[in-house]
């Protein structure tokens, strides 16, 4: 599953890439990707949607994630994203 958020932010770079012509490979595999996200995203609250975007997308560090959201520590940031990957990865065998 991270694999798959860690891909999101290059897969969009890539499906927007005007010197890729549309039926390349490379497109049809980021289009997935990106589907796959939209999939599931819509799935997560407002909290958990920002902190996969901050860690995943903006590739912030657990303390900047906490700083964000309000987190005293980087471990409750660290919890809300394992969580939410551990939910996804659920969501995702179960349909």
């Amino acid at each position: 599953m991270e694999s798959v958020l860690s891909a999101c932010p290059f897969a969009l770079l890539i499906v927007r890439d005007e010197n890729l012509p549309e039926e390349s490979e490379l497109k049809k595999i980021s289009r997935l990707i990106i589907q796959f996200y939209a999939q599931w995203a819509i799935l997560l609250d407002s909290l958990e949607k920002e902190a996969i975007e901050l860690r995943y997308f903006k590739r912030k560090s657990l303390a900047e994630i906490a700083a964000e959201l309000g987190y005293e520590n980087h471990s409750s940031a660290k919890r809300l994203i394992d969580h939410t990957v551990n939910r996804i990865a659920e969501n995702v065998r179960n349909s």
